[in-house]
């Protein structure tokens, strides 16, 4: 019965898609994020939604006269050229045939990230893009967060599918998801979804806690920690947080807290000891081979693993973003990445400094703040997981994008700003506009006609 629910909701809006590629756009939101598919048995399962969701796109943006240019925006341009070097590794790879299966996962999860960039240029479409990918994420949180409630910490959270395929990716999720949780406080979709919202960002935090990842624990303390300097409550928080973190710490099982407590003894955990060893597996990789590196999932190949692995040890995952980008694409291809996450990172505190004094955009602003916030956890979480080919890390870089485009469309209009309680015609310049007592006369006409 799941299954066919599932399958109706899908297959009832795919003729829609045709005509309105935004629908496609959504609807391939809705099923990368939450996977809805993979919650259900029997033929809904294993049937290609996705796939059939992202030709009727494409049918739909041959048909469509919408608006569908793909933006100029410095963001785009560090993809393009990312994703081009990591084609070029692939042809020169120890193994190409063996990596071109992550090539064209990585091209599938950059298409969507263009094409959503490409139709999503509206401000309505931008809202149902990020309402959409928030209560698809929102839903594998609260799960986990239920789960974690009921089981008392003792059971783990494990992977949801998808990009989620273990505990350590859907803890970074997760953590990614947090400030875009608490965005959605500020700026619910209705106001009687705002304590739903809060009750969603609490079960987050707590998934987080029940995955048992010390790189989500650690992406999570890197968000919290962001989100406390940039906030003009730090005080305030830091006297409710701290009573319920230590509380939290001894309500939670033996068995997290000596999972949590082995990254004090790192240089004595077998499992850390063997992610320093994959390291050294890249750095040895990309010393000999700087340019073009070993292509993707060359930790898996036996010839790169009997020429680059300290001896006495065995093949595993790099578990670290940086290492994996070193070892598959030489330090071209780090250079390359890091200038992709770097140039996403400062295009959305460029956009959260630029759209937050208006009233018409400062939605946009806290939105690329929080976007800014969720690419610092993974950029911190990132440092012990393997996720450079991360679905939702690329899909932020996309909304940044949109940002950008619409933002940069409603500053070229009217904008007014808020001062005591009074909206005051403002200009668009870096100007600070000026105090309500330098206001002319025809100002207050002006802001009740807008």
């Amino acid at each position: 019965m799941r299954g066919a629910i599932v399958a109706l909701l899908l297959l009832m809006w795919m003729p829609f898609v045709v005509f309105k590629p935004y629908v496609g756009v959504l609807l391939w939101d809705w099923i990368s994020h939450m996977n809805p598919h993979k919650q259900t048995f029997g033929f809904a399962r294993s049937f290609p939604f996705l796939d059939a969701v992202a030709a009727l796109t494409f049918l739909g943006l041959i048909l469509s006269k919408d608006k569908k240019n793909l933006p100029g925006h410095p963001v785009i341009a560090a993809m393009l050229l990312y994703f081009l070097w990591t084609a070029f590794t692939t042809l020169t790879a120890f193994e190409p045939n063996y990596s071109s299966g992550k090539l064209l996962y990585l091209f599938k999860v950059m298409l969507f990230a263009f094409v959503a960039t490409a139709v999503m240029q509206s401000p309505n479409r931008v809202k149902a893009f990020v309402y959409v990918m928030a209560a698809s994420l929102m839903f594998i949180g609260i799960k986990g967060g239920l789960f974690t409630f009921i089981t008392g910490g003792s059971g783990r959270v494990q992977g949801a599918g998808g990009m989620m395929e273990d505990n350590n990716q859907l803890a970074m999720a997760m953590a990614m998801l947090l400030p875009l949780s608490i965005y959605l406080v500020q700026f619910p979709p209705h106001r009687l979804l705002k304590w739903p919202a809060i009750g969603a960002t609490l079960t987050i935090i707590v998934s987080i806690v029940g995955t048992q990842s010390r790189g989500g624990f650690v992406a999570l303390a890197s968000v919290l920690g962001m989100m406390l300097l940039k906030s003009k409550y730090r005080f305030k928080l830091l006297a409710v947080s701290i009573p319920l973190i230590v509380g939290g710490f001894f309500l939670v099982p033996d068995s997290w807290k000596a999972r949590i407590q082995s990254t004090e003894s790192a240089t004595e955990d077998s499992s850390f000891l063997g992610r320093v060893v994959m390291w050294k597996f890249s750095s040895n990789l990309a010393d000999e081979n700087p340019i073009e590196g070993g292509g993707f999932n060359v930790f898996y190949v036996r010839r790169a693993l009997e020429l680059y692995l300290p001896p006495g040890h065995k093949g595993r995952a790099p578990h670290s973003v940086y290492f994996e980008v070193l070892g598959e694409h030489g330090y071209g291809g780090l250079f390359l990445f890091l200038t992709m996450l770097f140039t996403a990172w400062y295009a959305a505190g460029t956009n959260a400094k630029r759209f937050r004094p208006y009233e018409q955009t400062r939605w946009l602003g806290e939105l690329s703040a929080a976007l800014q916030l969720g690419l610092v956890g993974y950029a911190v979480g990132g440092l012990t997981v393997n996720i450079a080919t991360f679905d939702l890390f690329y899909h932020y870089m996309a909304v940044v994008v949109m940002c950008s485009n619409v933002g940069n469309h409603l500053l070229t209009k009217q904008l007014t700003v808020n001062q005591g309680g009074v909206s005051v015609a403002a200009s668009t310049k870096w100007a600070p506009p000026r105090p309500v007592s330098q206001r002319t006369q025809s100002q207050p006409a002006q802001n009740q006609a807008g």
